[in-house]
């Protein structure tokens, strides 16, 4: 297991659920909300973005200016614009390369790993992120793949923006988790 001391870039988890903790259905996306995908390339453009194959295969293609790095257990899947690992140690490994090489090459980085989903890439790496960016959505769906369950206690949460329902999209809101140290 990764030992969090032997690397300094930061891993922020970032996620769009319901109430329900619900993220995905396995093949797309369950609600489109352009503001939410402005803000999201805002946030991960020019980062490594670690992600499974499940969510991979739902955006059907890599994400432009962000290392796709995705985690299969599969050893012969491979995909255009992909780097694919095997193991979430060598997931981080390879982000914190990528992002090491850009700064070697002068070119613009955002020196941040972000989580990326799905379910099981979230059970893998959050125990890693102090800071998790989150869209909290009000849509009624309670199938599908799961965001873990966090202890409230362990995160200061401020409410950023909110958005009401409107014709077009659901009650949205975007929301801070930082985790409190305990000493």
């Amino acid at each position: 297991m990764i030992n969090k001391d032997n690397y300094k870039i930061p891993m922020i988890c970032i996620v769009a659920m319901n109430q329900n903790r619900i993220i995905g259905d396995g093949k797309k996306l369950i609600w489109h909300l352009p503001g939410d995908l402005k803000r999201l390339k805002f946030m991960t453009l020019g980062a490594p973005l670690i992600m499974g194959r499940k969510t991979w295969n739902s955006i059907g293609r890599p994400l432009p200016g962000r290392a796709n790095i995705v985690l299969t257990k599969s050893r012969s899947w491979i995909a255009d614009g992909a780097i694919v690992v095997n193991s979430f140690d060598e997931a981080v490994l390879r982000a914190n390369e990528w992002i090491i090489n850009r700064i070697k090459s002068n070119i613009d980085v955002n020196r941040k790993i972000f989580l990326f989903g799905g379910e099981q890439i979230y059970n893998l790496g959050l125990e890693y992120c102090d800071l998790i960016e989150m869209t909290k959505v009000i849509y009624d769906i309670d199938a599908g793949s799961k965001f873990p369950k966090l202890n409230e206690a362990d995160w200061e949460q401020i409410q950023l923006e909110h958005f009401k329902k409107d014709k077009e999209f659901p009650e949205y809101s975007y929301w801070r988790y930082k985790r409190i140290k305990r000493y």
